[in-house]
């Protein structure tokens, strides 16, 4: 059965460019919806669910531009992918924010280095910047120590 999306969809693998808009007007919103599920609970810093539907509507759209999917036929074939794609970049990100939340976990607190017996924040910071430097600063701290 012909549909609109099926003529958007051969129209884009031919390099229409407005077919590119038809489907991304009418796809869309169904991907921020399920990227919004596939992020539940994952607190969104840096990107949420817009950005992974932008993504994975990017990634397909270079993939059809570079033939990278040779049975993409019909709209079930579309959506499919279009689904695949987006359940990848949602777990992708859920990947980077977790690893953001475990570095987080682990940055050092700058009450914590100061103190009466420790070095104190500044210290630290000038003998970090004299080591960036390749300053003799660096070496000569580092033997007084």
């Amino acid at each position: 059965m012909e549909t609109s999306i099926n003529r958007w969809l051969a129209r884009f693998k031919a390099g229409d460019e407005a077919a590119a808009q038809q489907l991304w007007e009418r796809y869309f919103r169904r991907l921020v919806g399920l990227a919004r599920k596939k992020l539940q609970g994952v607190v969104r810093r840096e990107a949420d669910e817009e950005d992974v539907a932008l993504s994975a509507f990017a990634s397909f759209c270079r993939g059809v531009e570079h033939g990278r999917f040779p049975r993409l036929d019909d709209e079930d074939d579309l959506w499919r992918l279009l689904v695949t794609i987006t359940v990848r970049k949602a777990y992708q990100m859920r990947l980077k924010q977790g690893r953001l939340k475990r570095s987080a976990r682990r940055t050092v607190d700058e009450a914590a280095l100061g103190g009466d017996d420790g070095p104190g924040i500044e210290r630290l910071i000038d003998a970090g910047a004299d080591a960036a430097d390749g300053g003799p600063d660096c070496r000569r701290d580092a033997a007084a120590h």
